[in-house]
């Protein structure tokens, strides 16, 4: 037995919530670290508390084997913790890497300068609302200073905030006609 992987539990069949043990070892650490991923996230909220070391896991788990799905779980982690890696430098057909999907966006942005969205924000004769929208992190906005007078928005709720047809749009997004200047610290997020 070169490559192995495999879990030994204990279950618990009473009415009462219960914890059991459940021990996870394997060939190899990758696959020890691999499979505590797939199991911590296949028995969320019920793991009590785990140890790792080297070539094996030893957690307990809350009310293991009371659900079918348990078994299911299991079998799941074990399976796919073993596979082999995929090999990074063979992708699917078809498939684009982050800079190509990126490269692709950038594409259809428009990109000024600090002086050109000044211009535009002071422009009275352009025909769209146009706002500077600050997506930097508060930690970062507090190191290097904020923009006086941008609208605020994490980068991570960016799109919501301004689709009209959102419900957790901003106000002033009851529009399809908006301008809006997408301002980050170096000009990559903002992309």
């Amino acid at each position: 037995m070169h490559e192995h992987l495999f879990a030994v539990g204990t279950t618990t069949q009473t009415a009462r919530s219960a914890s059991s043990t459940l021990i996870i070892c394997g060939s190899s650490p990758d696959f020890i670290q691999r499979a505590v991923l797939l199991a911590s996230s296949k028995f969320i909220g019920r793991v009590i508390a785990a140890k790792a070391k080297d070539y094996r896991w030893v957690a307990t788990i809350q009310d293991l084997g009371v659900s079918p799905y348990d078994e299911d779980a299991l079998w799941d982690v074990l399976s796919k913790a073993a596979r082999s890696p995929m090999d990074p430098l063979a992708p699917p057909p078809g498939s684009k890497g982050i800079d190509q999907l990126l490269s692709e966006a950038r594409a259809k942005l428009q990109r000024i300068s600090p002086e050109q969205a000044l211009d535009e924000l002071q422009e009275t004769q352009v025909g769209a609302p146009t706002f500077l929208v600050d997506i930097r992190p508060q930690a970062q906005r507090e190191k290097e200073g904020g923009i006086h007078g941008s609208l605020i928005i994490e980068r991570n709720v960016l799109e919501w905030r301004f689709d009209p047809r959102c419900t957790a749009r901003l106000p002033i997004a009851d529009r399809y006609d908006l301008r809006i200047i997408v301002f980050c610290q170096e000009g990559y997020t903002s992309r």
